[in-house]
């Protein structure tokens, strides 16, 4: 029996989107540190410790993210729980992003970007041992 590969389009565009977004944050840290002369670490300045993890609170969630849904989607998985639940995840970040860009944010848009973030992974988790329990 010959198996045919599908383009993972859905986690391909959420990788891209989320690729962008990753450098872009990256580019704001750039900038802040080269306006204030801070080389490495905050310098003691807040706004730049909020942009750096921003920064780095992207990188740590969103790997792991696209290698889960890109296995889903590979495997089967529903394509509207998977779109569901890359744009969880999407905004979830971007929610994240907003709330640690100053300190004056609201911290309600943390917390939610936080729930999204582990709602996004663990569902994409699940959906994926439950998808790849139906294969075998």
């Amino acid at each position: 029996m010959e198996q045919t590969f599908t383009l993972p389009l859905i986690s391909g565009y959420t990788a891209a989107g989320l690729g962008l977004f990753q450098v872009s944050l990256m580019m704001t840290v750039g900038f802040a540190r080269r306006a204030l002369k801070v080389s490495l670490g905050d310098g003691g300045d807040e706004l730049l410790s909020h942009k750096i993890r921003r920064h780095g609170n992207l990188a740590e969630n969103s790997a792991l993210f696209l290698v889960l849904i890109a296995l889903l989607e590979t495997s089967g998985g529903s394509q509207n729980i998977v779109l569901g639940l890359a744009v969880v995840f999407t905004l979830a970040r971007l929610s994240h992003a907003y709330a640690l860009s100053g300190p004056d944010k609201p911290v309600v848009a943390r917390a939610m970007g936080a729930m999204g973030t582990a709602i996004g992974i663990s569902g994409t988790a699940g959906a994926l041992v439950w998808q790849l329990s139906m294969v075998q």
